[in-house]
């Protein structure tokens, strides 16, 4: 009987180890697919300027539709909601 439960406790720690494992690998991976995500993003600000201004447009857009269907009613100014796009086309005719 002693054996039994010495060979199942065995087996409940290997199954501990190899989950830690996985998860530490799962980890080591997102956090490499984040870091090259962040180069590829930093390489686009860079190389295209137009870039940064359709993350704020998109960005702008996800902010207007959480806001439109929310039952909450907020007053907050354009530039707060990040809706004031505007300067982003002035400043690209300054270059």
């Amino acid at each position: 009987m002693n054996i039994i439960i010495a060979q199942q406790e065995a087996q409940r720690a290997a199954f501990v180890v190899e989950k830690a494992a996985q998860e530490k690998q799962s980890i080591i991976i997102k956090a490499q697919g984040e870091a090259r995500s962040a180069e590829l993003i930093g390489e686009a600000i860079k190389n295209k300027p137009g870039f940064l201004a359709l993350r704020e447009i998109e960005a702008a857009r996800d902010i207007a539709a959480i806001m439109a269907n929310s039952s909450n009613k907020v007053m907050l100014d354009s530039d707060t909601l990040l809706l004031n796009v505007g300067h982003v086309t002035a400043n690209q005719q300054k270059k």
